[in-house]
């Protein structure tokens, strides 16, 4: 937790310097052909990447490690599902800018975009980790930012309108009273309280509906693979 919590530090520092420089480069446009600063956020860009990049290989390797742990019941075992699943984490491809967390990221960078935002937030309404808000507008990751795990019990922050898994956002705050919304580009600065958080009814159906969706694809997939394996 402690290393998520570092890397959506950095994401946040690099989202601010994002703006920063997006702000910089209309300042100087009248003078400059701005490559130097467009050289600044592809770099941004490219840092951002690489830290979601390191936050979901971490991710990985904790349930790595977790998966080793409590199917060993020796030192050599552990030691042996160790090593096969941590290689099979390294050789693994994270596909970061088809992620929820890189979209965001860019989305949140360039919310002066108007209809190209808007037509990237419906392209990825799409996607398998995105849902579209029934009102029209924010794409919500599928995942809880904390856990990275689906959300099973939806709560909606009433200060800002994020998601979170109602079981993993008071496991965070019930010892912790300085805690913000982890949602890059989230502007509530107020601590996070149980009195903000409502469950969100709408959005636990939409949920379920993914859900099964995502069960059905993966069972009619399971069925054509039999059927062409005979």
């Amino acid at each position: 937790m402690d290393f998520n919590y570092h890397v959506d530090s950095a994401l946040t520092t690099l989202l601010e310097n994002q703006k920063f420089f997006k702000e910089m480069a209309e300042v100087v446009s009248d003078f400059s052909d701005g490559r130097e600063i467009q050289k600044l956020l592809d770099q941004n860009v490219d840092l951002a990447e690489n830290l979601i990049r390191m936050k979901s290989k971490h991710q990985l390797l904790s349930k790595a490690m977790k998966h080793a742990k409590n199917s060993s019941n020796t030192i050599e075992k552990f030691e042996e599902v160790w090593k096969e699943r941590s290689e099979a984490v390294e050789q693994k491809r994270i596909d970061v800018k088809n992620s929820a967390e890189f979209k965001n990221f860019m989305k949140a960078a360039a919310p002066q975009a108007g209809a190209e935002t808007n037509g990237q937030a419906n392209s990825a309404a799409h996607d398998e980790d995105l849902i579209m808000e029934a009102t029209g507008g924010e794409v919500f990751s599928l995942y809880d930012p904390w856990s990275k795990a689906l959300i099973k019990n939806p709560v909606r922050n009433k200060k800002c309108g994020h998601i979170y898994d109602r079981d993993s956002v008071m496991l965070i705050i019930t010892d912790n009273i300085g805690i913000r919304c982890p949602v890059l580009g989230c502007p509530n600065r107020s601590y996070i309280h149980p009195a903000h958080l409502v469950k969100d009814s709408n959005l636990q159906q939409k949920l379920q509906e993914r859900m099964s969706d995502a069960i059905e694809k993966e069972t009619s997939s399971e069925e054509d693979d039999e059927q062409a394996d005979h």
